[in-house]
């Protein structure tokens, strides 16, 4: 049996907390404060059997319009909604909105309920079809009207029967990515510790289980769980349930907090929306407005960027993204409320279609067709697989399996199926473990070669690019994507791999250069006195030439940036060491500079490589060889 939820709606003073009572035996009004005023403040919460044997949760919010946040919140956990209107006052301005709320937030079924039908029975009729037709125009599930009085019992039983038959009509819970207990109310009982209660979504969760808090990311364990006060081992999602936590103090908790699996959790301050605005007691929202966004039980500031229409008016509904001014945890496919800060008023709902999109500052930036796609997929259970393709299709350098099922609340295993399924269709491309779309992966390819191809243009005495730089220019990690990027192109024949170095198929580096040549040639005539800097930068030294000169052999560079020719070089070295070894008593840099008619810019530079290698060593002023490395 499916785990169910049942609420109330309304206006302030219309019966709701009286109804519950009169149901449960339960008394929602549970703080002192709201037993002194008369008035629920807080979110209530009891247990109902009803005839059928089911018990259900029962949540009852506040009616006054300085609440409407509370009763959102816990609107959003309830599976039936009984919208309560007095039979003296009808249908009222919190009615309204709560009913908008209740349609934003897509609540599966409702009743009508007229309250205090006792005092005045001849209007229950009247008023019991103003709030069916109320919550029709709403688009809110609603066929019955159920006139009742808590003082005389008339009608309970009757609205007890058609709670039954109406959540009878309420399908199961779509399972989406892993459990997500959002928390509407933390508490410490002794002997037990921390206990939170809210609404489980997502899939099952289990005692025993390592969680994650969020946003306060605190780790804790799952010591025990409980529905309607009996103990259950797993619980599956949909529905009320407390949970105790091993870990954590209460203050890591509050109202907002979201209880998941460790490294499930991924933030985002943008969300990218389809944002309807109710047809009654709303008067639009605009481009720009500031506005309190719900969701789940936590409460940002946001700005709304609309796309396109500067104004979406009562009854419209568009695109948007919401920059939030707090991070949330949010799944394609959650229901937001977006309400005013000031004035209280409900501006709109929104429905998540990305949760971490890039941030689009004009209209033409907006991803319509894209936008469109995941409308579709999140709106239809039985699409929500096509998510994987569609987050796949908008990653500029790709998405793995696991990424797509924390980005779009999938499964893995389910989202890697449908990936492998669009690939196969030939709707989606690979490199390696990632998935996007197949221009983007061409688009890769063809820019990897031109940057290869200019990267020779530009430095043609170079052997290749190396292909740690142009993986790091693509901006594609040899773990993602890169490598597979790379060998793909090689099959083609379009690029060549030789060693670290990437070539364009067909190519090879130009080779010597004029400037190349000057330079030997200067070296080679100079000898054991190489030119200076100033000598070689006129006859064309640079980075690019002194390369092609290293990597050949023609020349060394030695400590202090004296660059030689190689042969000078070797034949200066051997000739120090014969005159070492005729003086083993040691000689001085002078004595050593005559001998070998060099400078002292020279020599000492090659006394120090020397020295590196243990091939000389030094006392005081004195060189001698080095007798013990022989």
């Amino acid at each position: 049996m499916i785990e169910l939820a049942v609420g109330t709606a309304g206006h302030i003073d219309h019966g709701k907390t009286a109804l519950v009572k009169a149901l449960t035996g339960v008394d929602c009004d549970r703080l002192e404060e709201e037993q002194r005023r008369g008035m629920t403040i807080d979110l209530g919460f009891a247990t109902w059997c009803l005839p059928s044997g089911r018990d259900v949760s029962v949540v009852d919010v506040p009616g006054h319009e300085r609440f409407v946040r509370t009763m959102a919140v816990g609107a959003r956990s309830i599976d039936l909604a009984l919208l309560c209107v007095a039979v003296d006052d009808g249908v009222m301005p919190q009615t309204r909105e709560h009913a908008a709320v209740l349609s934003l937030l897509r609540v599966r079924r409702a009743l009508a309920v007229v309250t205090k039908a006792d005092l005045a029975p001849g209007r229950a009729e009247e008023v019991g079809d103003a709030a069916l037709g109320l919550l029709r125009d709403l688009g809110v599930p609603a066929e019955k009207a159920v006139a009742t009085s808590a003082t005389t019992g008339a009608g309970l039983d009757s609205l007890a029967a058609a709670v039954d038959r109406e959540l009878g009509l309420v399908p199961a819970p779509t399972r989406r990515g892993g459990p997500r207990l959002h928390v509407d109310r933390s508490f410490s009982l002794p002997g037990v510790g921390t206990v939170v209660t809210g609404v489980l979504d997502g899939d099952d969760l289990a005692e025993g289980e390592q969680v994650e808090l969020f946003p306060s990311g605190a780790r804790a364990r799952v010591l025990e769980l409980q529905r309607r006060g009996g103990r259950v081992g797993i619980a599956h999602p949909g529905g009320r349930l407390a949970a105790s936590l091993r870990g954590v103090a209460v203050t890591q908790a509050p109202r907002g907090t979201v209880v998941g699996r460790p490294g499930a959790i991924r933030a985002t301050g943008l969300l990218d929306c389809l944002i309807e605005v109710p047809a009654y007691g709303a008067a639009g929202v605009r481009q720009g407005v500031e506005a309190e966004v719900i969701c789940g039980t936590a409460i940002s500031r946001a700005r709304v960027w609309l796309a396109g229409d500067d104004h979406l008016p009562p009854g419209a509904r568009g695109y948007g993204q919401l920059r939030l001014e707090r991070e949330l945890w949010a799944l394609p496919g959650d229901r937001l409320i977006l309400r005013a800060p000031g004035p209280v008023s409900v501006l709109a709902g929104g429905l998540v279609l990305d949760a971490h999109p890039l941030p689009h500052r004009r209209w033409t930036d907006a991803p319509l067709d894209a936008w469109g796609l995941r409308e579709r997929a999140v709106s239809a259970p039985t699409e929500l697989s096509s998510l994987a393709v569609v987050e796949a299709l908008g990653a500029q350098h790709g998405v793995s399996a696991a990424e797509v099922g924390v980005r779009s609340g999938l499964d893995p295993a389910a989202a890697l199926e449908a990936l492998e399924r669009a690939v196969a269709a030939g709707a989606l491309g690979h490199l390696g473990t990632v998935y996007l779309s197949v221009a983007r992966v061409r688009q890769l390819g063809d820019r990897a070669e031109e940057m290869v191809r200019r990267h020779q243009q530009a430095h043609p005495l170079e052997p290749g690019m190396p292909r740690r730089q142009l993986l790091v220019e693509l901006q594609l990690p040899a773990a993602r994507g890169g490598d597979a990027l790379l060998q793909r192109l090689a099959a083609e024949g379009r690029l060549e791999m030789q060693g670290g170095l990437v070539v364009a198929g067909g190519t090879r580096p130009a080779g010597r250069t004029a400037a190349v040549d000057r330079v030997a040639s200067l070296l080679q005539s100079a000898g054991a006195t190489p030119p200076g800097a100033d000598e070689l930068r006129a006859a064309g030294l640079n980075r690019q030439v002194e390369g092609y000169l290293l990597r050949s052999g023609e020349a060394e560079r030695l400590p202090g940036g004296v660059l030689i020719a190689r042969p000078a070089l070797e034949a200066m070295t051997q000739q120090l060491r014969r005159v070492l070894a005729a003086h083993p008593e040691g000689l001085t840099v002078a004595h050593l500079r005559d001998r070998l008619g060099t400078s002292r810019r020279v020599l000492v530079p090659l006394l120090e490589r020397l020295e590196q290698n243990r091939t000389t060593v030094r006392r005081g002023d004195l060189h001698l060889p080095n007798l013990e490395d022989r």
